[in-house]
Parts: structure tokens; sequence; C-alpha cells
């Protein structure tokens, strides 16, 4: 299995050239499994896991893709210029696609792909969207074969 944590880290950070306030909060899934709108600081972004799809690859061996949605929270307020709340999130989205679009999120990973998105909830006072992301990888469990046994030493009462 692979952590999600080094994509979470990933996020914490602004990117050069984001005009808008950064996620004022990013968790993982028992962050977002806790969250509560009357006092969530938004922006704010929860990277959540999704299922795995395995592929026999030999003795001890999957080829596993791993699947991980982002979910961002924007406040949805209204403005005096119509759709701005969906160019805000849009520029969010286009942000976090940015920062993990083709980044190994580990050495042996294959780099990791966008996969579209869906709204999760809009209300009139937040929008809550999740862009979905995935990143292929061997995984084994072969464990190396012990050493070669040459020879048996006896201790005790030599029974």
């Amino acid at each position: 299995m692979i952590s999600l944590l080094p994509a979470i880290e990933r996020l914490t950070s602004k990117p050069q050239g984001f005009e808008l306030e950064w996620l004022r909060r990013v968790g993982g899934a028992a962050e977002y499994a806790q969250i509560s709108a009357e006092s969530l600081p938004l922006p704010a972004a929860w990277i959540v896991r999704d299922s795995d799809k395995v592929t026999d690859a030999g003795e001890a061996a999957e080829d596993t893709e791993f699947g991980f949605d982002v979910v961002i929270a924007i406040a949805n307020v209204r403005s005096h210029t119509p759709g701005d709340t969906d160019e805000i999130l849009l520029q969010y989205r286009r942000a976090i696609k940015t920062l993990l679009l083709g980044w190994q999120i580990e050495p042996d990973t294959q780099p990791i792909r966008w996969k579209g998105g869906r709204v999760l909830q809009y209300t009139d006072g937040d929008i809550y969207w999740a862009d979905k992301y995935s990143f292929k990888a061997l995984v084994t469990n072969y464990l190396p074969d012990p050493p070669l046994y040459e020879s048996t030493t006896y201790i005790g009462d030599g029974l």
C-alpha cells in the first residue's frame, strides 16, 4: 500500500503566482469526516482515498492503480457578477491540478493523472467539488530468501 500523506503535504504550500487566498486547511479522510460547515475555515481541501484497481502481475506482485479524490470547499457568496463563484472554484481546481498532475508520489510510482471531477454539494454558503486523480505502482510483498543453510550448531544438553 502507498501513503497519500505526501500528496496532502504537497497541497499545503501555495503555488507560485496563485493570487487568491490559499487553502486554510488541508487534510485527509479523517478530517473530512469531521467537518462542521459552521466552523470550517474556507477555502479548504481534503484528500480522500478511492478504490484501488488491481491486476495480477505474477507471484506476489500486483499492478495497482490507486485512486483518490481532492475535495475542494470554497465559499459560495452572492456577488455583483454572475459566474464569479464558478471562476474562483476553477482557479483552485487548476492550481491543485498543476501541483499534482505528473508528480510522482513515491519514486517507484507512475506520475499522477487527472480523471475528471464532479460536484458534491452546492449550498447558499459553500461549494464542495471533488476532482479524481490516480497513479499506478507495482506492489510486491516478496521477501528475500533466507541465507543458505550451511550447518547446525547444537547447544544445550545434547539431546
